[in-house]
């Protein structure tokens, strides 16, 4: 993430639109950033307007655009391909008592083909100063990829904002102090070349998808940047998963970013924690 000039506002969902135009208009302030509103039906651009005015920032353009049937995630690239933005912020759904807090298709969908990085929101407001964090993983080429973008936007954001930034890393190697050492040499690397800062870094022991979920739930960051679902040789089984969990992990705001050159090939969601119990119920019926 080199830039943040443009920001596109997604408002799809009524309930959640005041949230969504404060925390884009927010951000727009921090960097002095052109606002577009996307104005998705039931949403009208007559109720978006006198809100948007409100908000006090001098460059909001507001645009009205019917589904027709379509999908969101479909309407959405389509403007990103048009706009060209370099942040997209829209609300967070999916957020229930049966998935909990996983992610709509058609997020899990944006999530894997936007080319720039994707904030879903909820209604709750940021703290002062804001609270960001970043889950990592370096064990291999492409998982270090991911997470060289995802620390690179982190702290890009987070800088921007004035906010506090985590740096999460938990090592799944236990017993090869060679392989330890190489990567947590790897992960200091990254760090200083983002200027994050090393006292931000948190490092653990175990395997990720079980270590980091829940640490993440119970310290409720305002933000959690994670690396967005891509489907590379050789990323799938690492990035997808942790991403899948920590998502669930958190009923805040998460900002997804794709490492350059990921390539889409399955746009299925894992299956949430509580949809596989139900599952694995049904088989012992």
């Amino acid at each position: 993430m080199q830039k943040l000039t443009s920001i596109l506002a997604v408002l799809d969902q009524p309930a959640v639109a005041v949230s969504v135009l404060r925390k884009a208009a927010d951000l727009a302030r921090q960097f002095d950033a052109r606002l577009e509103i996307l104005a998705i039906e039931p949403m009208r651009a007559a109720r978006v307007t006198p809100q948007c005015a409100a908000l006090g920032h001098p460059d909001i353009t507001v645009r009205e655009v019917s589904r027709l049937g379509r999908r969101i995630d479909s309407l959405v690239l389509e403007q990103v391909h048009e706009r060209n933005p370099d942040f997209v912020i829209k609300a967070r759904a999916g957020v229930n008592a049966v998935r909990r807090c996983s992610l709509t298709t058609n997020d899990w969908r944006l999530s894997q083909e936007c080319p720039v990085p994707l904030m879903l929101v909820t209604a709750r407001p940021w703290a002062q100063p804001a609270r960001f964090a970043a889950a990592v993983d370096v064990s291999d080429h492409d998982t270090l990829e991911a997470a060289r973008a995802v620390i690179h936007a982190a702290g890009f954001v987070a800088l921007g904002c004035h906010g506090n930034l985590d740096i999460l890393y938990t090592e799944r190697e236990l017993h090869d102090e060679r392989v330890r050492m190489e990567r947590a040499v790897k992960l200091a690397q990254l760090v200083r070349e983002f200027h994050v800062g090393c006292e931000r870094l948190q490092m653990f022991d175990g395997v990720p998808e079980k270590r980091l979920p829940p640490l993440v739930s119970a310290r409720q960051y305002d933000v959690l940047v994670l690396g967005a679902v891509t489907h590379r040789t050789g990323l799938v089984d690492a990035i997808y998963p942790l991403t899948s969990r920590l998502v669930e992990a958190t009923s805040r705001d998460v900002l997804l970013v794709k490492a350059p050159g990921g390539e889409v090939r399955d746009l299925r969601p894992l299956p949430s924690i509580c949809e596989q119990a139900s599952h694995q119920r049904q088989q012992l019926v």
